[in-house]
């Protein structure tokens, strides 16, 4: 079966950013899935502010993303 990032069903993956302390002092985020799968976790920042800022970058700049496969492998083996 073909990821399904590959058939460009990323938009349809519904969920959720979650933002937590990272024990220090920082912030992180994840993206969670609906189905509770982490589909990306964001570096440590400084500030909730700052956390924040880099939720609204993903989603500014995921749905334009390209996908750069740097691999050996081919899809869907």
């Amino acid at each position: 079966m073909i990821d399904p990032i590959w058939r460009g069903e990323w938009a349809a993956v519904a969920g959720r950013f979650i933002i937590s302390e990272d024990g220090r002092g920082g912030f992180r985020f994840a993206l969670v899935a609906s189905n509770g799968q982490t589909l990306a976790v964001g570096e440590g920042y400084p500030n909730k502010v700052a956390c924040v800022n880099g939720i609204e970058t993903v989603r500014r700049n995921a749905p334009e993303a390209a996908i750069d496969d740097q691999t050996r492998t081919q899809t869907g083996a």
